[in-house]
């Protein structure tokens, strides 16, 4: 896509701190990093979210998650790693693309359900049964 800046990025047009790169993925360094160390990793092709890809293309996607993981949580030591990904989020880039934050003790960091904090509305049940009826 012409517009899109990990686009340009995948294509060598703008710089990035690269730390992985094979035929289907590319990893660099967040421009604004949380903390020391924190990547992302994207697909080659484009696509605006996890629903824009086939299962194979996923599939390339975690294994290159899975080996820069494991890259990023030797190079810092880190306890753990927080792995996410902000799904069509308007304020992103639009390309799909998954975080992996390595975490420590005493990092001022919460857990991944800390991110978000909303009513809730049904009973656990109510909505098991929303999410399982839809085709």
């Amino acid at each position: 896509m012409d517009n899109c800046i990990f686009c340009k990025l995948i294509e060598k047009v703008i710089p990035a701190n690269i730390v992985f790169e094979n035929e289907d993925v590319i990893s660099f360094l967040e421009l604004n990093q949380s903390v020391e160390g924190h990547v992302m990793v994207i697909l080659k092709k484009h696509g605006e979210s996890i629903l824009d890809y086939n299962e194979q293309e996923l599939g390339k996607l975690m294994i290159g998650v899975q080996e820069v993981a494991k890259k990023v949580k030797t190079a810092f030591n880190a306890g753990s790693l927080t792995i996410g990904i902000n799904h069509l989020e308007k304020k992103g880039v639009p390309h799909l693309h998954v975080h992996i934050i390595p975490r420590f003790e005493n990092d001022k960091g919460g857990i991944i359900q800390s991110i978000v904090s909303g009513e809730i509305k049904n009973s656990r049940e109510e909505t098991s049964e929303k999410i399982r009826k839809v085709n």
